[in-house]
């Protein structure tokens, strides 16, 4: 691995710890409220041609005071579910034991970085977003149904994401196991962003390419296990097929994708 991969590799962990020391600072002093602490290791597959899997360590911060909810560092399965959630922000409009619509913001983990790789010579950078949207959430006595409404706020893609997912929690003594299937839909806006080459970035063998709009299902499984009253062993899995609007980019790699995490919470 080059010297600038692991250079920038750094700086994006350096970024995350700064992010999550500033929430904990400016929240923490002010609301009173429910905090989890703590750290994952995760390792993900890269889509883009020639680059290198995802491995990193992300500092977990969970907050939850009433209505309102954020964390920082959990990748979940959702790292690929295309919304690449690992942290946002959350108010909950609507609360009850069967129905929950919160008002979110979440960031969007994908980007390309052209000094990273040689063969992203040419290209444009492709940054890190900021959505802004609803969450919904039924459940039932069959488990539970999510939607994701989500749009560009970053003023990055100006796309639009929609999510469906349905889980099936089970709890059986000190574990808890939440498997998952969905699809997530994104716009051409989003896609081409992050995946269309437009003509000043074509070369020979790679030719210029307009996205359209597309679905990529998703499947994976997460856990959580009690080691003591405060400590959680948490961890997950999860696969992705990306759909056909990036799959047909000269610049992706595989149409496969996958995530895994391991880490450590402690509730405060």
């Amino acid at each position: 691995m080059s010297n600038i991969r692991r250079k920038t590799r750094l700086n994006k962990l350096l970024s995350t710890l700064a992010v999550s020391t500033a929430i904990t600072c400016s929240a923490g002093g002010a609301i009173a409220g429910e905090w989890r602490v703590g750290g994952n290791l995760f390792v993900g597959t890269n889509p883009y041609v020639g680059g290198d899997g995802v491995v990193g360590l992300l500092p977990v911060v969970a907050y939850k005071s009433g209505r309102f909810h954020a964390n920082l560092g959990d990748p979940g399965i959702s790292f690929y579910r295309g919304s690449t959630d690992i942290g946002g922000i959350g108010y909950s409009v609507i609360d009850n034991e069967s129905f929950q619509l919160d008002l979110v913001g979440r960031l969007r983990a994908i980007g390309l970085d052209p000094d990273e790789e040689q063969e992203w010579n040419g290209l444009d950078e492709r940054k890190p977003g900021f959505d802004a949207g609803v969450s919904m959430l039924w459940e039932t006595g069959f488990g539970e149904l999510n939607i994701d409404l989500l749009t560009d706020a970053s003023n990055k893609s100006k796309g639009q994401e929609a999510v469906f997912a349905y889980a099936y929690p089970i709890s059986q003594g000190r574990w808890t196991l939440r498997p998952e299937i969905g699809v997530s839909w994104q716009s051409s806006d989003l896609v081409d962003y992050y995946f269309g080459v437009d003509a000043h970035e074509s070369r020979v063998g790679r030719a210029a390419y307009e996205a359209d709009a597309t679905l990529t299902p998703f499947a994976g499984v997460q856990f959580e296990y009690a080691l003591y009253e405060r400590t959680q062993l948490l961890g997950g899995v999860g696969v992705a097929r990306l759909g056909d609007g990036i799959n047909d980019s000269p610049i992706v790699d595989d149409r496969g994708v996958g995530v895994g995490y391991l880490g450590l919470s402690y509730s405060l």
